[in-house]
């Protein structure tokens, strides 16, 4: 098991995955795309998206089938909650399916009031674009200030 960091070289992969699950496709121009391995294969991606200079969204985690149960996104996801500790962002936002919330808690995200909370743009029109696209409930999380910082 290990990640390796997307190049030019891995995107169209990553696209691929993407385009396979309806995800919205990866960029290397404000992301960092991140690949989990096990035995030397690609078996999972996942990124964050910065949308400026102290806020960010994790997202695009993905596990191919045959390697699911695995450990491999907590892998991945802790590597990604590493790289935004070493960005010292101030806020890293989620929107995971609500069957993963307790899977993102591990990782010091929470779910807030998104009505009475001051949230970048970007992800909120983003979680209402989920809300209405996605026949699952979808959550709308951030860290806990102190778990992503160092």
């Amino acid at each position: 098991m290990g990640i390796q960091v997307v190049t030019e070289k891995e995107l169209d992969w990553v696209n691929e995955q993407y385009q396979k699950i309806d995800f919205v496709p990866s960029t290397l121009e404000n992301e960092i795309i991140a690949i989990v391995t096990y035995q030397d294969r690609f078996a999972g991606v996942g990124r964050l998206v910065y949308l400026n200079e102290a806020e960010a969204e994790m997202g695009g985690i993905y596990i191919l089938d045959e390697f699911r149960g695995l450990s491999l996104a907590s892998e991945l996801v802790a590597y990604l909650v590493e790289e935004a500790k070493s960005r010292v962002l101030k806020e890293v936002y989620c929107l995971p399916f609500h069957e993963l919330k307790h899977f993102y808690e591990k990782f010091g995200f929470t779910t807030f009031d998104v009505q009475n909370t001051a949230v970048n743009e970007k992800v909120l029109k983003k979680f209402n674009w989920c809300l209405g696209n996605y026949q699952k409930e979808v959550l709308f999380i951030k860290n806990n200030t102190g778990s992503i910082q160092p």
